[in-house]
């Protein structure tokens, strides 16, 4: 009596016609964004912790509303409020954060736009940006003022 061979089996075949929705771009800037938000800091001194519920809530959209661009089209639309800022050009406390958390070998991270002053910081890995501060008053990188 010949054995029947063992396998994994599946009610509905494959169709092996089908292709990927979503291609991988060596050149991230033509990927849409992914989020991370395992390095999110919940303590002092740029912790979400101090988010409010509407906060949390326009964090929520704006990142769903770059859900459906590339980061090319993401930085080019708000260049001057989207962008990456040297490590060197934040705040002492910010630069400190990033050595406690194991993150300093990097040369700059992200800032994204929320509202007017609130900004999303955080590390670009290829098209996926590891989510780490709520920085709602400009502390993480002052921006001088201007005419003063």
């Amino acid at each position: 009596m010949a054995k029947e061979k063992k396998g994994p089996k599946s009610l509905i075949p494959s169709d092996r016609s089908k292709t990927p929705k979503i291609e991988y771009h060596e050149n991230w800037q033509e990927m849409r964004p992914s989020w991370r938000i395992g390095l999110l800091e919940m303590v002092e001194p740029f912790g979400w912790h101090k988010a409010s519920a509407s906060e949390t809530f326009q964090v929520k959209e704006r990142l769903a509303n770059f859900e459906s661009m590339t980061w090319k089209q993401i930085l080019i639309q708000g260049s001057y409020r989207n962008h990456s800022i040297r490590k060197d050009r934040l705040c002492p406390e910010a630069q400190q954060r990033l050595e406690d958390l194991g993150q300093d070998d990097i040369d700059a991270v992200m800032s994204l736009a929320v509202t007017q002053k609130g900004r999303i910081f955080g590390i670009m890995e290829h098209n996926v940006l590891k989510i780490i501060w709520w920085n709602p008053n400009h502390l993480i990188c002052p921006a001088p003022l201007k005419n003063t």
